[in-house]
């Protein structure tokens, strides 16, 4: 069958209008990614894992998609290094004080690149390093490991002292400790009110001391307001001395008898000032007294508590029936 020209014609408007039009979409797809802007940056993690990770994740801001992570890459220099380049959408201002975290989408194992922080800074220049820092769950992932570890060494040691040790002396100081247990147990409960006693009397030798202790302190203040300046005590002298003046004037005066009286009052006054401190300390005195006499059974019924046991050492392990025989 011949091929007219006119067929040939159709066959090459085809094929042609095809190139063409397969040429416009390639244009179109290279041409908007060719004019499509983005400002590109790059983040160092240092002993920081990636996995999850991938070319492609979403890079966040305050929880915006604003980008994608372009590329991943170990440092030649530093291969405890990943250094991540990412590009985010223009227009978005980056500030001193952003810092890049790694976060995770659920329980996927997936993670994604955030931007926090950030402020009235500095401007970061495009394709600059923005610094990273651990998240919380890195930092928490970090310390469990490093707890398991030392866990997980406690129980080694523990296991290779178990090994080396013979059962039978297990089984023996496990009994011991089982029997010294229930001999205390029987020794306080023997002792219980003994113990409840020697505590009841303390507590109450110590209140009372406190009670004592008190009012000395109220007796102490009551002699400094006294001996203070412009107190009693002051104010006798300054009375007395007063009373010397009015003394010399009255002499002069020839007022003798009125100026005794008031030297006779003066002097009763400073008689039963001195009684009353003196039956106030006397009676504080008498109080600490008691207080020390009931101390001192305490502590003798206390002395007395552990004279038995020291006497007789072994009701520690005999329980307490060390007398029987």
């Amino acid at each position: 069958m011949q091929i007219t020209s006119a067929q040939k014609r159709r066959v090459a408007v085809f094929f042609i209008g095809g190139i063409a039009f397969f040429v416009l979409i390639v244009m179109l797809l290279v041409g908007n990614k060719l004019l499509k802007r983005e400002d590109c940056y790059y983040s160092r993690f240092k002993d920081i894992s990636v996995a999850g990770l991938t070319e492609g994740s979403s890079v966040k801001f305050q929880g915006m998609n604003i980008g994608v992570v372009s590329n991943i890459k170990i440092d030649n220099e530093d291969t405890s290094v990943v250094e991540i380049g990412y590009c985010i959408k223009p227009g978005v201002t980056v500030r001193e004080g952003t810092s890049a975290v790694l976060g995770s989408i659920g329980i996927t194992g997936l993670k994604f690149l955030e931007l926090k922080g950030g402020g009235t800074g500095t401007k970061i220049p495009v394709n600059g390093e923005i610094p990273s820092e651990k998240s919380q769950w890195d930092e928490i992932s970090g310390k469990a490991t490093v707890i398991t570890a030392k866990i997980e060494s406690i129980l080694n040691r523990v296991n290779l002292m178990l090994e080396k040790t013979d059962p039978e002396t297990l089984s023996k100081i496990a009994k011991n400790v089982e029997e010294v247990t229930t001999s205390i147990d029987m020794i306080l409960k023997d002792n219980r009110g003994n113990i409840n006693k020697l505590v009841s009397n303390t507590d109450r030798t110590m209140v009372s001391l406190n009670k004592r202790l008190d009012e000395i302190s109220v007796v102490s203040k009551n002699i400094q307001k006294i001996t203070a300046p412009k107190g009693p005590v002051e104010n006798v002298l300054v009375s007395a001395k007063e009373m010397s003046d009015e003394v010399k004037n009255t002499v002069e005066e020839a007022k003798i008898a009125e100026t005794t009286n008031k030297i006779y009052d003066l002097l009763t006054s400073i008689q039963k000032m001195t009684e009353t401190i003196n039956l106030t300390l006397m009676r504080s005195q008498e109080n600490i007294d008691i207080s020390l006499d009931e101390l001192s059974d305490s502590m003798q019924n206390f002395n007395e508590f552990t004279r038995k046991i020291m006497e007789n050492p072994s009701a520690i392990i005999s329980g307490g029936n060390g007398d029987e025989k």
